[in-house]
């Protein structure tokens, strides 16, 4: 590829779907009116990332070419002329959630989704293109959120690797916190829960003072959650069996006075053309219950309407996390409520950009809750 020079920027650079991610130089990004240029210090790849980029996810809507990938941790390199709180050199989480400026019904996933509508394709091809997986990334001013490095990286000693774990977190905070409202004492149902954001998810709403009951096929992944949960009090699982009565009996044997659950949160895979689980968790839901689906299966799911109706319970769609939900992970985890990196039973494996290959085939064999393989564009 040639000699970098000072002044350009390393990338992966995805044409098509049917081509390999390419290492190219491009330009450091300027900082304009309304954003800053970021020197992007860690991103953690996702199980799944080389299935959206091979096109074998087509609900990612992802309009190409372009620099792949969401959110990062990094320090700002710069900030448009507009900036009144950011400073060159802040440590700060990127949320990559973006929505229009004119029109706060359009959004996408800088670098990962284009959206649903449309219009969503003019930022997605233009001034918001490429996302985290360079080694300069300029982005939105309101997306960046500063993070206290002196707490953080000095108290608790995390690194940036650590410190993006606040994705995931903030994802589960999105649906269980903005979207479910879950409440201390309440029963809180998480399915699939083995997967990386149901592990996250389960946290969560231990950490809001919940009861938590994880579903899913595999006892083994399940008795895996339940260790890396510490063996939690208030955290039990369920193995599904396909035997819908049996599996909603099981579920309401295991909440208090055999009531059913509060809320069902639904993480199903985006590799599945519905969820596995609803048919049975919705039954299992209390009167004015709430079903939050935040997973990304392709396909529908049956809705056994007039029980929903008779129960009177909400079903809400929670795609990422507001500001307010940020802020929040963001709290819980300088309080050491929530606990990232070693000191939370994770580990990170680090790769650099030219290393991608690998990182992304050891993300899909073997990533998943706690379990993180991370690209890291700049040394810390």
């Amino acid at each position: 590829m040639g000699h970098q020079s000072s002044n350009s920027n390393r990338a992966l650079w995805l044409s098509s779907f049917s081509s390999p991610l390419e290492a190219i130089n491009l330009p450091i990004p300027e900082a304009t009116a309304g954003s800053i240029v970021v020197k992007v210090l860690d991103t953690v790849i996702f199980p799944y990332a080389e299935d959206i980029h091979k096109g074998r996810l087509p609900i990612f809507n992802l309009a190409l070419p372009l620099v792949p990938h969401p959110s990062h941790i990094g320090r700002v390199h710069a900030v448009g002329p507009d900036a009144v709180t950011l400073n060159q050199g802040d440590l700060i989480y990127f949320s990559a959630f973006i929505t229009a400026r004119d029109d706060q019904g359009v959004f996408m996933i800088q670098g990962h989704h284009g959206g649903e509508d449309p219009k969503a394709k003019k930022l997605m091809q233009g001034e918001w293109r490429d996302g985290s997986l360079q080694q300069y990334q300029k982005i939105p001013l309101e997306n960046a959120f500063v993070l206290n490095s002196d707490r953080l990286c000095g108290d608790f000693s995390y690194t940036p690797a650590d410190l993006h774990e606040i994705s995931f977190y903030a994802m589960a905070v999105g649906a269980i916190f903005e979207a479910a409202q879950v409440r201390a004492s309440e029963t809180v149902l998480i399915g699939p829960a083995t997967g990386t954001f149901g592990g996250v998810s389960s946290e969560v709403a231990l950490a809001l003072g919940a009861n938590v009951i994880a579903i899913g096929r595999s006892e083994k992944n399940l008795e895996t959650l339940k260790k890396q949960l510490g063996n939690h009090e208030r955290f039990q699982t369920i193995v599904m069996t396909g035997d819908e009565a049996a599996d909603i009996a099981s579920i309401r044997g295991a909440t208090p006075g055999g009531r059913g659950v509060d809320v069902y949160n639904d993480w199903a895979s985006g590799v599945l053309e519905g969820s596995p689980f609803f048919g049975a968790a919705i039954r299992t839901v209390k009167n004015r219950g709430r079903v939050v689906l935040s997973g990304a299966p392709s396909g529908s799911i049956n809705v056994p309407y007039a029980f929903v109706m008779h129960q009177s319970i909400s079903i809400t769609g929670k795609l990422g996390v507001d500001r307010g939900g940020i802020n929040l992970t963001i709290s819980l985890i300088e309080s050491g409520i929530i606990k990232l990196g070693e000191r939370g039973g994770a580990r990170h494996t680090l790769y650099s950009l030219d290393d991608h290959e690998e990182a992304f085939r050891e993300a899909k064999s073997s990533g998943g809750f706690k379990v993180y393989h991370d690209i890291t564009p700049n040394p810390w």
